[in-house]
């Protein structure tokens, strides 16, 4: 990303903190778990503007790897502005190569990979994309988990986007709570020493990681 990118990206950053601090009462542990260089940022899903709130924790820019997103036209031309990684289906077999590019070059991505909005404390399936960018370049896999109380997100259904006739909800969270648990980065071997499936074996270890952050914000360090 070029000076001016940065430079538009740093902008971004402090309008969404003033939004926080404004509206949101946001909790983030684990901040020393972050490595400096290339990275792998893996985060659960709840509401629809998750990316912000995670873009404000990190110094550096992330590119994301989106779907919905892309299917506007005008957010489309913002997002490659910024760099981030359209997967929608006709774009996800160079989804790989492009996140792995971003890490040789020393940048970070970021990946939600449930894909869809779940419910909090809840986690849906994890699609192989964390799995198949770390074994194309393996860096740090940070996990991240993301909470909000139930009572403050409100749906949207007429603003759900379709894509190849599937719903992708539109939940917001406009002023309450807001946690992010930052685990500990993790680089599994790729393939593992034994003879299972590596992409199945990152695939559910990263799970169990962001699971049991999720647990620890419930039990450990914030009552919702």
């Amino acid at each position: 990303m070029n000076l001016i990118k940065r430079a538009m990206h740093q902008s971004f950053v402090l309008m969404i903190r003033g939004y926080e601090r404004l509206f949101l009462d946001k909790h983030v542990w684990g901040r020393e778990n972050i490595p400096p260089g290339s990275k792998i940022v893996a985060v659960n899903h709840i509401t629809s503007h998750d990316g912000f709130h995670v873009l404000s924790v990190f110094s550096e820019p992330l590119h994301y790897l989106i779907g919905p997103g892309f299917n506007s036209p005008l957010a489309a031309r913002l997002l490659y502005a910024f760099e981030h990684i359209n997967v929608m289906p006709v774009h996800r077999k160079t989804a790989v190569k492009k996140a792995a590019m971003y890490l040789k070059n020393g940048e970070s991505i970021c990946i939600a990979p449930e894909g869809d909005i779940q419910e909090p404390f809840q986690l849906g399936r994890f699609y192989p994309g964390v799995a198949r960018i770390y074994c194309e370049y393996p860096v740090p896999i940070i996990p991240v988990a993301l909470v909000a109380p139930r009572n403050g997100l409100r749906e949207y259904p007429r603003r759900s986007t379709i894509v190849d006739g599937r719903a992708y909800r539109m939940v917001l969270l406009k002023r309450g709570p807001y946690c992010v648990n930052i685990g500990e980065p993790w680089m599994p071997e790729c393939p593992p020493i034994s003879d299972a499936d590596p992409i199945l074996v990152i695939t559910q270890g990263l799970k169990e990681r962001i699971e049991a952050l999720v647990q620890d914000v419930r039990q450990n360090k914030f009552w919702l």
